[in-house]
């Protein structure tokens, strides 16, 4: 699990593979979001606001560049999640970081 620092802004990456672990471009641009464990929200994002990342075979290569909260005073685990439609079907994808105070 990656440690950041408070104030510094950090790229969430999140690449969409299908079960056969192959990219597969979903049906509609993923969103992320930022929470604390108890569940606050830091950043709440809406209808696709993450990038498509470019480069040779990206197809389903999306990042968000986000400021870590400088409301954060203490060390805290957040989590990232992304959501994205395939097909009919609703997909998430959690990852887990750590944040710090700048010393």
């Amino acid at each position: 699990m990656a440690d950041y620092n408070i104030g510094d802004t950090i790229r969430l990456k999140a690449t969409i593979k299908n079960f056969d672990n192959k990219e597969e471009v979903p049906t509609s641009v993923p969103t992320v979001s930022v929470y604390k464990l108890d569940g606050t929200p830091l950043l709440t994002s809406t209808g696709g606001i993450s990038t498509l990342s470019t480069g040779v075979g990206a197809i389903a290569q999306y990042h968000k560049d986000w400021t870590v909260s400088t409301g954060l005073t203490e060390a805290s685990k957040l989590i990232a999640l992304w959501e994205w439609t395939a097909g009919p079907l609703p997909h998430k994808k959690r990852m887990n970081f750590n944040v710090v105070p700048m010393i």
